[in-house]
């Protein structure tokens, strides 16, 4: 098993797959433990079972929902081990609370993915604006000065990509789901 890890390509993919979907991961485990510490302890446990069940994962299913069936996994033996501290679910919440952030996040990779096409649309002049701006977090100010226009003429850009980005991932959406 650890043979097939150690070969480049399968390691490549495990990485590839694993830091795409590596903070939702993290996110359901949180939602469904809510305290910060326990889902990092949760979360490093997935990760090395994640990376050891590798081998036996079937490239057809979704990583995500692999990587979240583990994570669940890791959670309920977390809740047996502690399970006589004051603020546990009930395993039927848990279960529920599970079951919808599975849906939270499948419909969060949709508005991903939608987002990522209507990006793509954007000319050169308005990619760079969002990449500096919400990317490289620079401020309206720094990017009026270096393009010579006022803050006013960047918010005000920014609100006009912000809506045509909006209704290109609706609309995306929409289409989708007919």
């Amino acid at each position: 098993m650890s043979d097939d890890l150690n070969h480049p390509m399968k390691s490549e993919e495990f990485f590839r797959l694993f830091s795409r979907e590596d903070r939702k991961i993290f996110g359901y485990i949180l939602s469904l433990v809510l305290d910060v510490t326990a889902a990092e302890d949760i979360f490093q446990e997935t990760c090395v079972i994640l990376w050891k069940e590798f081998p036996r994962f079937d490239q057809e299913r979704s990583f995500l929902n692999w990587a979240n069936g583990i994570a669940f996994n890791q959670v309920r033996k977390y809740r047996r081990k502690f399970r006589n501290k004051r603020l546990i679910f009930s395993d039927t919440l848990v279960s529920e609370l599970a079951e919808d952030a599975t849906g939270m996040l499948e419909n969060l990779s949709q508005r991903q993915l939608a987002l990522t096409n209507c990006l793509q649309k954007l000319n050169d002049r308005e990619r760079e604006l969002i990449d500096a701006y919400y990317g490289d977090q620079e401020t309206a100010a720094t990017v009026a000065e270096r393009w010579k226009c006022s803050s006013h003429a960047i918010y005000k850009t920014i609100k006009k990509i912000r809506k045509v980005l909006f209704d290109c991932v609706n609309r995306r959406l929409s289409s989708e789901m007919s």
